[in-house]
């Protein structure tokens, strides 16, 4: 029974050292890796909108604070021509907010502000004067005040004679001709002198950019406001969308002139001052490595040269491949050296 053990005890340190000798001479293993971004940027719309024109294409290099999109702004024309007798919204203010105080974001006194709200019922006995027609043009009287008009509707009996000349206030009793000579025969009926309403201007969204003051002579179609979503802050200032840092443009997800929401995707950047190695190891090899761990690799485009890294991270979800599961495993890169994200090496692994 002695001897047993004794043999069951040298067969045991046998293994022992065979296993020993087999982990020592464990043959050193590589992987493939390649530089990657350790940070990716991803870009999105601050605010809702229409993208402009752009040529931002996958694969470019872009610095910080490069303009990569532009949201266009929504444009608010002046109605009509006039004075600006008062500008109520600033940038930065809320439309609605403006409008539910005041009316509207501006007023705009009209060019040609009187007008004569006319009848046929005092005009010349001849049917003819009594016919008129939107567009031509009447010649007007009160008193000895003479002037020109034009009409511009025509209800009935009634119709509506656009002051163009002469000095009348509101409630002057004005007859108007269609003669220049004013005689009695082509009396077209008379009226009160009236003054239009002032033209409200309205819009929606934030006031970025306010064009015009009180006081200004605008005309019809000239650029008043230009309003961007109400969803974005106060202190907004301009619709254009930068690069938060250097790096290359990984995915452009959007095209020209699309409608985008707020927070909607733009373009992913990975990070060109933030590099390291990704190297994808077989689960078989996993055991070698631990965070912390210094590893050697050699660059591809530096090849003569042997470089350390440190294992950063070890992802734990693995891609499987042919029955076999591998791990990205992050090791970090030494300064001095220029490198791109793609850029090949191996890596040794004792």
């Amino acid at each position: 029974m002695k001897k047993l053990s004794v043999l069951l005890l040298c067969a045991a340190l046998v293994c022992a050292s065979w296993s020993g000798l087999a982990q020592a001479d464990s043959p050193a293993a590589s992987v493939n890796a390649s530089v990657v971004s350790a940070t990716t940027h991803f870009v999105t719309a601050p605010f809702a909108g229409t993208l402009l024109p752009f040529s931002l294409e996958a694969g470019e290099r872009v610095a910080a604070g490069d303009a990569l999109f532009e949201l266009d702004t929504v444009k608010v024309y002046a109605p009509q021509s006039g004075t600006l007798s008062a500008v109520f919204a600033a940038p930065g203010d809320a439309a609605e907010d403006v409008i539910s105080r005041y009316g509207s974001l501006a007023v705009i006194e009209p060019e040609l502000p009187l007008y004569v709200a006319a009848s046929t019922s005092t005009a010349d006995k001849d049917d003819e004067d009594k016919y008129l027609h939107a567009g031509e043009t009447l010649y007007l009287k009160c008193g000895s005040e003479k002037g020109t008009g034009r009409v511009t509707s025509v209800s009935g009996n009634d119709y509506t004679v656009e002051i163009l000349t002469g000095d009348f206030v509101p409630g002057d009793t004005v007859r108007c001709y269609r003669d220049s000579g004013h005689d009695s025969d082509s009396m077209t009926g008379s009226g009160k002198v009236q003054r239009y309403a002032d033209s409200a201007v309205t819009g929606s969204g934030r006031v970025l950019r306010v064009h015009a003051q009180a006081g200004d002579a605008v005309r019809a179609g000239d650029l008043l406001f230009e309003l961007v979503d109400a969803a974005s802050a106060p202190q907004t200032d301009g619709c254009t969308v930068a690069a938060p840092a250097d790096g290359a443009v990984l995915s452009v997800d959007v095209t020209p002139g699309a409608q985008v929401y707020q927070g909607q995707l733009l373009c992913r950047i990975a990070d060109l001052t933030a590099l390291e190695l990704s190297a994808e190891v077989d689960e078989v090899y996993l055991s070698r490595l631990s965070v912390g761990d210094a590893v050697s690799f050699v660059m591809d485009a530096y090849p003569e040269e042997t470089l350390t890294g440190i294992v950063t991270d070890i992802r734990p979800l693995g891609e499987t491949r042919q029955n076999a599961a591998y791990f990205d495993v992050r090791i970090s890169l030494p300064e001095g050296h220029s490198l791109l994200p793609g850029m090949n090496a191996t890596v040794y692994l004792n």
